[in-house]
């Protein structure tokens, strides 16, 4: 009867105990006297209720549930017996209820001393652990035990949270346990949930999981990956799966996921890294192979599987580096161990634990090479835009500047770059910036260990393939670089990369390879690129002679049709490091043809230093270049010979052009356009200097008139129209006077010198726009302007010597015969003409104009010469003298005191004269040669009659003989 009788009682004494105690708060427990004390006083030790109520015998801590206040800090301690039996079980369940109770849970581990912690053992707890464990959270099972030389933090996920100590080994071992908890509000987790006016995205959690979340559209609020129970330590043996997707991606963009954190007060994770002889400036990394089993570890997938490539495998660091996904989808994976120390702070340190992630959302240019297309390969291809189509002006498609992948690259990853260009172009490469710097620490921290058949044992490896060639292999050093041009900008420009700092293909394909051994995400390796593909092509055929040849000559001679541009070759401009350009374009017509070709635009940089204006001779147009400005045009020349090359017009601004294209017709079959500049600017290449022109091959007859003159001397004569066919064809053609060796020029004509070049409010001085040009010098120079008279009008002559007849360039003399090269210029009915001799000086005037003294005497003849023009003081061919025709401007040669009245009788007398007495003359000897052969055609007759009358024996012997 006592036995169920005491049980009874016992319970009527707790009702009456509740009863008294019915206005106390949940927080609160109640003392039989009515007092209300706080739940941690219970069976503290201490007489809190003054009544010894809350002190009861064999009264515990443990198998209550604690509430509290919020902004309150409590107190306890579990206290083992040292007789007390094993195990040893406590559960302590701390419950915030809401309101002023607080909605999560703190916990400070003061004290901590629980049997043993064996990290290498397969069970790390062998004496006891304690486990905690939340409501509504699956259990994890994960365990801590050991001693801790720091206080430890834990923050419930939810609201309410059981500790449980278990101790299953002999009672000596040391056992002590005393904690904090403290009950928060959700407003005032700001670490955790951010502040009510900028809270943080946490993630949906998964449900049936501890601590799986998923994250979408990050790029609109700030994300954040929580270690679970952060900001204070995380749970043990605990696996988690953060799913970050971005659904929503802008159009014509690629989107990419990058976690980072570069606070060290939110990287804490378990065993910090202290590493001997690290340099106070280092920040210390974890990674790969030093995550082994005790350790705890990030593994960041790229994509939203495990079956996705490994980006980085993390286990504990100052930081953690920026880890990007390579497109829209990135697994973040958190594995803790199962048993542990718990883990303290260091006064010095933050009281923080835990981790904490940024993410961020990257958008790329879909078109850019800035990500892999494809999930398992890095391969880019760079295609180069036609040249042929409009783009080349600007370059687009033709050059441009990558980056190394914006993306994390997984271990032992090799990226390709396949730049391929069309028939014709050249690959240019320079490297603006090459960098890399390992993170790890330490062999044991390599993803890989010298494994990979193409990194042969380098961390980075970089190989360029011309071709089948390789040209290039660096292991763990940069490349060539151009690091100068990374400064040039909109406001400023860089010199041009040279060879020395750059690769240049010799076909139109290049192969860059970089590769990386333990990815980029752990090993940041990264590098920027500015390419170009270069047109070398020219069009036409080589140039036949190689010594005279330049980078840009072409001869066009196999079609009668066709399009010519301006080089589009870089290095032959000022941005690809030439200072000077000129390259020449022959057009060479067949039999009966000649050139024409029509300029349509041209451009000669931004701000040209000339203007295009009109020569008053010529009606060509020429090139007028300011003080001090760089040389920039197209000249257009006439080649009747090969040794010459006439001026036939020059452009060199951007406007002449703008109104109706320029057409040049050749007089002859050969015709050039030049096209040059001086002192080109780093900034200037074929889209600011180029021209665009069309040729054809026009059927016309050749001029049947060879009008290269040499000897002794002769008379050419113009008109205006032509006045006959010859005329017509050979209009335009110049004539070339050419002297011989050791010889001097003379021109004679009628009319009056005129200023070379007059200006276009100089009043003029000749009465037509007719013009006779002379010009002499290879290349041809013009001298003499002449406002043309008719011819024979001596009171209007003038008169042209050679330059080295005055003493200029005497040197010509041993070099080169001198020249004149004459064009006639007709636009009005006119008649004009000039004579030309081929003179030299007698050995007095020579070795006087050389100033050497001569002592002759006045009968001392032999020195000067025989036939000679007193006013010219020149010697001419004796072959001209007396001929009947008025040589020396004033007729000296043809004198009666010179050659006599019977040399001016025959002189006189009429070619047509001396034709009919040289054919009376023939008649007589050919009728005289023909009564000869007669006369002896008839005695051989005669003698072969006798011989038949007589017979052989009576023959004569003379005549047998």
């Amino acid at each position: 009867m006592m036995l169920v009788i005491c049980p009874i009682l016992l319970m009527l004494g707790h009702l009456q105990e509740v009863a008294a105690g019915a206005a106390c708060r949940i927080s609160e427990f109640p003392c039989r006297n009515g007092k209300c004390i706080r739940l941690n006083g219970y069976c503290d030790g201490r007489d809190d209720c003054g009544d010894l109520s809350d002190e009861p015998m064999y009264c515990t801590a443990c198998n209550r549930t604690y509430y509290g206040d919020v902004g309150k800090t409590y107190e306890l301690r579990v206290v083992k017996a040292l007789d007390a039996r094993l195990p040893f079980l406590c559960h302590l369940t701390f419950t915030a209820n809401g309101q002023s109770h607080g909605d999560i849970v703190q916990l400070i581990f003061d004290e901590f001393k629980l049997g043993r912690y064996e990290s290498n053992a397969l069970d790390g707890c062998p004496d006891g652990y304690m486990q905690l464990s939340e409501l509504g959270r699956p259990f994890t099972g994960g365990s801590w035990c050991g001693s801790s030389s720091g206080p430890a933090a834990y923050y419930s996920e939810t609201s309410t949270v059981t500790v449980s100590v278990k101790l299953f080994a002999s009672p000596q071992l040391p056992f002590a346990f005393r904690l904090r908890y403290r009950f928060v509000s959700r407003k005032e987790a700001v670490v955790r949930f951010g502040s009510p006016s900028s809270p943080l995205e946490r993630g949906q959690v998964a449900p049936g999981t501890y601590c799986t979340r998923q994250f979408e559209e990050c790029y609109r609020k700030p994300c954040r990956l929580q270690s679970p129970n952060y900001p204070g330590m995380y749970p043990r043996n605990v696996s988690c799966y953060w799913s970050l997707k971005q659904k929503f991606v802008p159009t014509c963009k690629h989107a990419m996921i990058a976690v980072r954190q570069e606070a060290a007060h939110k990287m804490h994770m378990k065993r910090s890294i202290n590493v001997a002889g690290l340099n106070k400036t280092a920040r210390a990394l974890r990674a790969w192979r030093d995550c082994t089993g005790e350790r705890d570890h990030l593994i960041f997938y790229d994509g939203g599987s495990t079956d996705d490539p490994v980006l980085a495998k993390y286990c504990g660091g100052d930081w953690l580096p920026r880890v990007v996904s390579r497109g829209p989808e990135m697994l973040v994976a958190f594995h803790s161990s199962p048993y542990s120390v718990p883990l303290h702070s260091p006064p010095s340190q933050s009281p923080l634990k835990g981790f904490e992630l940024d993410v961020d959302i990257i958008f790329a240019d879909s078109d850019s090479l800035d990500f892999a297309r494809h999930r398992h390969k890095c391969e880019f291809d760079i295609n180069a835009t036609s040249p042929e189509s409009d783009e080349i002006w600007t370059g687009r498609g033709r050059k441009g500047r990558l980056i190394s992948p914006k993306h994390s690259l997984p271990p032992n990853t090799t990226c390709t770059y396949r730049f391929r260009g069309y028939e014709g172009d050249i690959v240019w490469v320079s490297f603006t910036s090459y960098n890399q710097r390992p993170l790890l620490i330490g062999e044991s921290g390599h993803a890989l260990l010298g494994n990979s058949s193409f990194g042969g044992g380098c961390l980075t490896r970089l190989r360029i393939w011309d071709n089948r060639t390789l040209i290039e292999d660096k292991c763990d050093e940069p490349p060539l670089l151009c690091d100068h041009s990374a400064l040039s900008n909109s406001t400023r420009a860089t010199r041009p990369c040279t060879n020395d700092e750059s690769y240049i293909s010799a076909n139109n394909n290049l192969i860059v390879q970089h590769h990386t051994e333990d990815g980029t995400a752990l090993h940041p390796a990264s590098f920027k690129i500015k390419y170009e593909f270069v047109d070398t092509r020219l069009g036409g055929e080589a140039w036949p002679d190689k010594r005279n040849s330049g980078p840009c000559h072409r001869v066009f001679k196999r079609h009668h049709v066709g399009e010519i541009t301006g080089p589009r070759n870089v290095f032959l401009f000022g941005r690809g490091g030439t200072k000077d350009i000129h390259c020449i374009y022959r057009f060479e017509a067949g039999n009966n043809e000649r050139v024409q070709l029509t300029i349509n635009n041209a451009s000669f940089g931004v701000n040209p230093s000339c203007e295009t204006t009109t020569d008053l001779h010529s009606g060509r147009h020429t090139c007028e270049y300011y003080a001090g400005g760089n040389v920039a045009e197209f000249s257009i020349y006439e080649v009747p010979w090969p040794d010459t090359h006439m001026p036939k017009g020059c452009v060199c601004d951007n406007s002449t052009l703008t109104s109706k294209p320029l057409v040049f017709r050749s007089s002859s079959k050969t015709l050039e356009l030049h096209f040059k500049a001086k002192d080109m600017k780093i900034t200037e290449d074929y889209t600011v200097l180029h021209f665009h022109a069309l040729f054809e091959l026009v059927k016309i007859s050749d001029c049947p008139r060879y009008q290269r003159l040499r000897g002794d001397g002769g008379e050419v004569q113009f008109a205006f129209p032509p006045a006959d066919k010859t005329e017509t064809l050979c209009l335009g053609l110049p004539w070339l006077v050419e002297a011989r060796h050791n010889k001097s020029l003379f021109l004679l004509s009628w009319g009056a010198f005129l200023s070379l070049k007059p200006r276009p409010d100089e009043p003029t001085r000749c009465p037509t726009t007719n013009r006779i040009l002379v010009y002499s010098g290879k290349p041809p120079k013009l001298v003499r302007a002449i406002c043309p008279a008719e011819p024979g009008s001596r009171p209007l002559a003038v008169h042209v010597f050679s330059e080295e007849w005055r003493g200029e360039g005497l040197t010509h003399l041993v070099q080169r015969p001198p020249q004149f090269v004459v064009e006639w210029i007709g636009l009005e009915p006119a008649m004009a003409a000039f004579n030309w001799l081929e003179i030299s000086r007698s050995r007095h005037s020579l070795l006087t104009q050389l100033q050497v003294p001569v002592n002759t005497s006045a009968n001392d003849t032999e020195l000067e010469c025989s036939h000679k023009c007193p006013e010219l003081d020149a010697c001419i061919s004796p072959l001209l003298w007396c001929d009947g025709k008025d040589n020396c401007p004033s007729g000296y040669d043809e004198a009666e005191a010179q050659c006599g009245a019977t040399s001016k009788l025959l002189n006189s007398l009429p070619l047509a004269a001396l034709a009919a007495g040289f054919a009376v003359f023939a008649s007589m000897f050919l009728l005289i040669c023909l009564t000869v052969h007669r006369l002896r055609a008839r005695r051989r007759r005669k003698l072969a009659k006798k011989k038949l009358d007589m017979g052989p024996g009576l023959l004569d012997p003379g005549i047998n003989s």
